[in-house]
């Protein structure tokens, strides 16, 4: 039995140096290995506080890498005014044979980025391999993450359209974009934002006296649609522009749809398992709208990636037990 518990912080997850195809592939090979069994989500437990303000906590095992784990995590809406994150979180990591804990991290970095990883394994598969141009509606943490990441997978991305409520945090995003070497057009509102848009993604969280505002409609016939912010965004009685709707977990998805906290039909074509375990395939035809709510296994899967380098590195603190 080991005496000690490695710490990660967000900086020594920054000094460990993952690529984005590194996260993408470790988000793609855990959801794989849920479709062959070989991996498992837990029922996740939600404490609300107020609007849009709640605590979270979701388990899961990946037998294939021998661990379990929980994220723990807190959501915050009046974050950004204080200079503090949206989203607040820790992960812990356990050997699924002992049960012993084997690693604590930060998981703000991770929270970014499994998120944006599940979007570019489903638009891997579900997007156009020739997509151009991005909108970003929402300009935080998620769009700057789903930027980087996106083009890994969609390599002709090259322009950015962008719609933010706070011109300083679109104006910080749109800059952290033109250093990616991207070409950005601030949108003049959301019909905009969303024209001659091959990809989109809304990262936007919810607020007191919250509407939907976005058509798909105005999307192109082949317009790929990412709901990071749980769908909220997109006006449900236009959801029939959708020829395709796919999820992360899609029993997870229906009881959050059934719940009203996922915005989404209730119907959906695919999952991840599904996409990365080759069950469904891709492209479609039509607009696609990838719907969810956020997975331990996205989680988990990033978490071990990280942990496994870490170790390799050297990098990190040794807590006694």
């Amino acid at each position: 039995m080991s005496d000690t518990l490695l710490y990660l912080s967000s900086d020594d997850i920054g000094r460990i140096g993952l690529a984005a195809a590194d996260y993408i592939d470790a988000v793609e090979r855990v959801f794989a290995a849920q479709a062959a069994g070989r991996a498992r989500p837990g029922p996740k437990a939600v404490v609300p506080v107020a609007t849009g303000h709640a605590f979270h906590a979701m388990p899961g095992t990946i037998a294939a890498d021998g661990l379990a784990g929980m994220k723990f995590f807190g959501v915050v809406p009046g974050n950004p005014a204080r200079g503090l994150p949206n989203v607040c979180s820790l992960v812990v990591l356990s050997d699924i044979v002992t049960g012993l804990p084997a690693c604590l991290m930060d998981g703000g970095w991770i929270t970014a980025i499994r998120t944006a990883a599940m979007t570019a394994v489903a638009a891997r598969r579900l997007a156009r391999p020739d997509s151009e141009t991005a909108a970003f509606i929402g300009c935080g943490m998620q769009a700057h993450s789903h930027a980087y990441l996106l083009r890994a997978v969609l390599p002709r991305l090259k322009r950015g359209t962008v719609l933010g409520r706070s011109p300083e945090r679109r104006d910080a995003f749109a800059a952290a974009l033109r250093e990616m070497g991207w070409e950005v057009r601030l949108a003049a509102g959301p019909d905009d934002v969303l024209d001659g848009a091959d990809v989109a993604v809304s990262t936007v969280p919810e607020y007191p006296g919250w509407r939907a505002f976005l058509d798909p409609a105005r999307l192109p016939a082949h317009g790929f649609a990412a709901g990071v912010d749980l769908g909220r965004s997109w006006l449900p009685g236009k959801y029939g522009a959708f020829a395709v709707v796919a999820t992360d977990d899609i029993a997870q998805s229906r009881a959050l749809v059934a719940e009203g906290r996922l915005k989404a039909p209730p119907d959906f074509t695919a999952d991840l398992a599904a996409l990365a375990g080759g069950a469904y395939r891709g492209p479609p035809a039509g607009r696609v709208f990838f719907v969810f709510s956020g997975h331990v296994l996205g989680d988990l899967a990033v978490a071990a990636a990280l942990y496994r380098r870490a170790v390799e590195q050297g990098i990190g603190t040794e807590l006694p037990r």
